[in-house]
């Protein structure tokens, strides 16, 4: 396995599942060395803890057996610590390199359909706006009677009247 270890770059890395197939290797390596150093911690632990010195009190050997083997314990602990990290290898390139310019590019679109809504709707507000000025030019210029009282924007053989004058006839 070793060799298999000296031959990986970081353009094996990048290809597909690259991240995916080195952390399982080294996941599955250290695994092994931590169940490795664990079976001999204890068998180690436990030939410290029958050794007898004179004047030992009966909790004495356990304890003196526990230190010594403390700085075995915890290569252990930082072995399993590593095969924690490295399932983590792949999990954050996935998230920051694979996921990250997903989301980005959804927010991206999202914004713009925001953006696109806003103008068309801003579009309308402006369109209601102009009619309605439009229809307030033409009544302040005067709005034209026919005979009937009809009123209508066609100023052919009809009088011209101020709004006012409109309101007061219609009423």
């Amino acid at each position: 396995m070793s060799q298999i270890n000296r031959g990986w770059t970081s353009d094996h890395l990048l290809k597909p599942n690259g991240t995916s197939l080195y952390a399982d290797q080294q996941r599955e390596r250290l695994r092994q060395m931590a169940n490795e150093a664990l079976g001999l911690l204890h068998e180690y632990q436990a030939s410290l803890g029958e050794i007898r010195i004179d004047g030992d009190k009966p909790w004495d050997r356990k304890s003196r057996a526990k230190r010594a083997a403390k700085p075995m314990a915890s290569l252990e602990k930082h072995l399993r610590q590593a095969v924690t990290d490295a399932e983590r290898i792949h999990t954050e390139y996935t998230r920051l390199y694979v996921e990250l310019p997903l989301k980005r590019a959804e927010r991206a679109k999202a914004k713009e359909l925001k953006k696109a809504a806003k103008s068309s709707v801003r579009g309308g507000q402006e369109q209601q706006a102009m009619n309605t000025a439009s229809a307030l030019h033409g009544i302040g210029q005067g709005v034209y009677v026919d005979q009937k009282g009809n009123a209508s924007g066609n100023p052919e053989k009809k009088e011209s009247v101020t709004f006012l004058d409109f309101l007061e006839k219609g009423a």
